[in-house]
């Protein structure tokens, strides 16, 4: 029977163990504090995070423009200007011409609701429309009342709504002001940030901000475009029913650009753009006999935005988005679906970020693969 003598382990080796040890559970607590930290300061960032990230989007837009003017020997600081004049030069013309008519258009409904309400006007064709959709749906009533305390209510609370579009601007300001800080010393922000990173993943590192930048740009160019082609058509058939039905929908250029703007917001952002429309039809048409026989062409502004988005979904958007995201449409939808929870800047952001995280995930998994770690 062989003795054998216990494994002596050197004094040296056990204190490098220890210290080993206690480096690694250090750093783990210091991981805890700082992820700790994280989620507790995260509320407090986020409307700041929130700017710093529509910047960021908006810089990947602008950011070409202002490169070709800074080749073309227009010092970028300068074609950082000039890009932001040409911004708020269409954005004032469309403030001066746009919130006159938006303003004028709400005040001549006001002033049809004070009119019928001291008549029977409104009553009569709530009463004609109840009996039209009991044709349809036999038991469905609209109250009357519900309806005129619903617009008073609406009207009453012009003023706060007033306040939050003010608010709005407010943070529209400082997020057009961070873009031109990005705009003009992005690339140096840019550089700083990867000549911290170690020089073998220094490759790895440029690939990622460009094809990053790639993915918002894109994803920015689609979605414009296929909000502007939603504007066109929406004022294009808006034309169409005051031509051929005298349908009597004014402010139709105005009314094409919501639609066309909301058109942004996934799912609900169409039906936001076709409520306007249906507004301003039912109350220019109050008391016209013509109008009540063709439902004050209620039907005709649904189906021609229902005509729209088919256009849009089948056409226009798999075009413009779908092919510059590289991805599957049923992608699209569950990351919109998944985005939701959020809320809708979730909505919006759902499927660039998927591409972003998509383009990380590979070129990081490439570089540690073509560095042989993994």
């Amino acid at each position: 029977m062989n003795n054998t003598e216990p494994v002596k382990i050197a004094p040296q080796s056990l204190r490098l163990f220890h210290q080993s040890l206690f480096k690694t559970l250090v750093y783990f607590f210091l991981l805890i504090l700082v992820l700790a930290g994280v989620y507790k300061a995260f509320p407090l960032v986020m409307d700041a995070l929130f700017l710093v990230v529509i910047a960021a989007i908006l810089t990947a837009v602008f950011n070409p423009t202002v490169d070709r003017l800074e080749s073309s020997g227009i010092r970028r600081a300068y074609g950082t200007f000039l890009v932001f004049g040409g911004i708020f030069l269409l954005v004032g013309v469309g403030v001066v011409k746009g919130i006159p008519a938006l303003l004028n258009e709400v005040s001549r409904i006001k002033d049809v609701i004070q009119q019928t309400s001291a008549t029977n006007t409104l009553d009569t064709i709530m009463s004609d429309i109840n009996a039209r959709i009991a044709q349809y749906v036999p038991g469905f009533q609209l109250d009357p009342n519900l309806i005129s305390s619903l617009s008073a209510q609406l009207f009453g609370q012009l003023g706060s709504i007033l306040a939050s579009a003010i608010d709005t601007l407010a943070t529209i300001l400082f997020i057009l002001i961070i873009t031109m800080f990005f705009l003009v010393d992005g690339k140096r922000m840019t550089k700083s940030l990867i000549g911290m990173v170690p020089n073998q993943y220094f490759e790895m590192s440029l690939n990622i901000t460009y094809k990053t930048k790639k993915q918002l740009t894109n994803f920015l160019k689609g979605q414009l475009l296929a909000a502007m082609g939603v504007a066109i058509q929406s004022f294009i058939g808006l034309s169409l029913l005051n031509a051929i039905f005298d349908a009597n929908i004014s402010g139709v250029f105005l009314i094409g650009s919501i639609a066309g703007m909301a058109n942004m917001i996934p799912f609900v952002g169409p039906f936001m753009g076709m409520v306007p429309a249906i507004i301003v039809s039912l109350f220019n048409n109050l008391g016209d006999p013509v109008a009540a026989t063709n439902f004050y062409y209620i039907l005709h502004i649904i189906v021609m935005f229902l005509i729209v988005q088919m256009i849009d979904n089948n056409v226009i958007s798999p075009i413009v988005v779908s092919g510059s995201m590289e991805m599957h449409p049923l992608t699209v939808i569950l990351l919109i679906l998944v985005g939701s929870q959020v809320g809708v800047l979730g909505m919006f952001l759902a499927v660039p970020a998927w591409g972003i995280s998509k383009v990380v995930v590979q070129e990081v998994y490439q570089g540690l693969k073509g560095h042989h770690l993994i």
